[in-house]
């Protein structure tokens, strides 16, 4: 496979995988779903926590391109209620590169 196909088909992934990774984060801020790192926290909380490990997992990438890219799509998909994201991800992923990229492009200018 050459390189550009390679690239290409890896950033499709990246795409998927934001999306999905927006969606799961929209529904944790609206619905204030706090990771869980116990075994006796609820599903939701649990679940919870099983996301932010992806976003860790996800924010060791070391393409810039790559964070850059789930950084803007997260940006776009809180829209107006970027604010209330920026909270959530502070309170509760506030040492995660990700998080980071995207506070400093939601907060620049």
């Amino acid at each position: 496979m050459d390189q550009h196909k390679h690239r290409f088909n890896l950033l499709k992934t990246v795409e998927g995988t934001g999306w999905v990774l927006c969606d799961a984060l929209d529904t944790m801020v609206r619905n204030n779903i706090q990771p869980s790192y116990e075994n006796n926290g609820s599903v939701e909380s649990q679940l919870a926590n099983n996301m932010a490990e992806i976003f860790e997992v996800v924010s060791e990438c070391e393409e810039p391109e790559v964070i850059d890219f789930l950084a803007e799509k997260i940006i776009e998909y809180a829209g107006n209620d970027i604010n209330m994201y920026l909270s959530y991800m502070d309170a509760n992923m506030g040492d995660n590169p990700l998080y980071k990229r995207v506070y400093e492009m939601a907060t620049k200018g």
